[in-house]
């Protein structure tokens, strides 16, 4: 009778020991930026769930899904754009909430990063890659916590920021702002405009 506890106990030990090794590789994730995508999560069992994510980046994924995988599970993704995805659990991250690391070669890393640079342009209303901004100028939708709104030119931007340029009177550093489809606050002020870090969330949160 005492065997299959003893053989639960080691199967309990094994997954924390996967989820201390998935944790020590979290610490060198890339920073996630907030991107909301649908897609389907594939359970080690095989069984097929919805999810979708709450950010992203090259390294890892935050997924928003009704059935929750334990921490050291490994699962499959499918995301929309992505595609096939696959990685471990290595926390949970709130309510339905969990943490994603990828488990994939560097080239597909690579890979990921230029989808998720294609895709912040989307979201950003930006037409093409800021690889060249002398080559014509971009404007992005920017509005304030404070109500005030205007078009701000791209000066460049990655997926943990944006920096615009405008001869407006710059706002203040902390402050809130929506920059097309997603939201930051601003972290900096340069000459001639100011820099937005990215925030993984899709909304500021109510005072």
């Amino acid at each position: 009778m005492a065997l299959p506890a003893r053989n639960q106990d080691f199967a309990a030990a094994a997954r924390r020991l996967k989820a201390v090794q998935v944790k020590l590789r979290e610490r060198r994730r890339f920073r996630r930026t907030p991107l909301t995508v649908g897609g389907r999560m594939l359970d080690p069992l095989g069984r097929e769930h919805d999810c979708r994510t709450a950010d992203m980046s090259p390294g890892d994924v935050r997924i928003v899904a009704e059935i929750e995988p334990r921490v050291g599970d490994r699962v499959v993704l499918y995301l929309e754009g992505f595609g096939r995805l696959s990685g471990c659990v290595a926390r949970r991250c709130g309510e339905g909430e969990v943490a994603v690391i990828f488990d994939f070669s560097t080239h597909k890393r690579e890979k990921l990063a230029e989808q998720l640079m294609l895709s912040m342009n989307k979201h950003l209303g930006v037409e093409a890659p800021q690889r060249h901004v002398s080559e014509g100028a971009q404007f992005v939708p920017l509005e304030f916590e404070t109500g005030e709104t205007f078009d701000g030119e791209v000066l460049d931007f990655s997926l943990a920021g944006i920096t615009i340029r405008s001869n407006r009177p710059p706002p203040l550093i902390g402050m809130w702002v929506r920059v097309g489809n997603v939201y930051g606050r601003v972290a900096r002020i340069i000459d001639g405009g100011f820099a937005i870090d990215l925030e993984p969330r899709n909304k500021p949160a109510e005072d």
